[in-house]
């Protein structure tokens, strides 16, 4: 997800642009297939045993998914911004 993105600028959330970033965001996100997982969210599940490896291979797929999603938006949010979401683990969180 994060090689389109390194080399085009992210909109930068303020205090007064939420509208316009938001839909850019969300824009931005589902070109990279990583909308849905911010809106569905990720669960990490306690165990994996017994998963099928195409079972495991779409949990790690999904994994990557909401951390690329999470990294684009902590880097998409000012100081003040950062430090309200920094201690998310999961996009949705953020």
């Amino acid at each position: 997800m994060e090689s389109v993105t390194s080399n085009v600028p992210l909109p930068r959330l303020t205090k007064v642009n939420y509208e316009n970033w938001s839909i850019q965001m969300k824009a931005l996100l589902g070109s990279q297939d990583g909308w849905e997982v911010v809106q569905e969210g990720f669960v990490e599940p306690t165990t994996t045993a017994g998963y099928t490896a195409a079972q495991n291979k779409t949990l790690k797929e999904m994994r990557s998914k909401d951390k690329a999603a999470l990294y684009m938006l902590f880097r998409a949010v000012d100081e003040s911004g950062f430090e309200k979401i920094a201690s998310a683990t999961t996009s949705k969180e953020a």
